[in-house]
């Protein structure tokens, strides 16, 4: 893979437990974390300030019911952050389950108000649902759905899912992987 990765939340107390190495998912168990924390492969942290000069950023925020609706503040918030540091080429990937639309009605005008740039024509962007919580395959054997707003973000994530994960599946679009999440 050869990726560095640095795990930004808001919430410092889930730094502090993937900072000691204590997994906050079901799916990946903490014995897998520890080698790459101390590969320093991956660090995590409260300080939106790592941000700046990111290549990648995969958003993976929670996104609750609210009386049936998904509540979108967390993506939205997220955008608004992560705009501040997104720079020209940079890629951004949503994986937060919501309904389809949500890419291209919120995460790119809430990024491109906030950078100044233009999705597709400036960076990259696209809709990859996340893969947690399915007993039938191992979290990197299950195929991996990826889209883009445009083919060139869709070749980009593609070649990025495509280290990660056994199997990638393109779809039309984010929209469709949306609801693909959904379904």
């Amino acid at each position: 893979m050869g990726h560095r990765v640095v795990g930004y939340d808001v919430n410092p107390h889930r730094v502090q437990r993937l900072a000691a190495g204590q997994s906050c998912v079901r799916d990946v168990a903490s014995s897998r974390l520890r080698p790459v924390l101390d590969s320093e492969a991956y660090s995590t942290t409260a300080d939106a300030a790592a941000l700046a000069g990111f290549d990648i950023a995969v958003i993976t925020v929670p996104a609750p019911l609210r009386d049936g609706v998904p509540d979108l503040t967390y993506i939205e918030s997220c955008a608004r952050t992560l705009g501040e540091y997104l720079r020209h080429g940079a890629t951004v990937v949503l994986e937060s389950r919501s309904y389809p639309g949500t890419t291209e009605e919120l995460l790119l005008p809430t990024l491109e108000e906030a950078s100044g740039l233009k999705g597709g024509a400036d960076f990259p962007a696209g809709f990859s649902p996340e893969r947690i919580g399915n007993k039938r395959w191992s979290l990197d054997g299950t195929p991996k759905l990826v889209s883009g707003i445009d083919a060139a973000s869709l070749n980009v994530i593609k070649d990025f899912y495509d280290g990660i994960f056994q199997t990638t599946v393109p779809v039309s679009g984010p929209k469709a992987a949306e609801l693909a999440k959904l379904l």
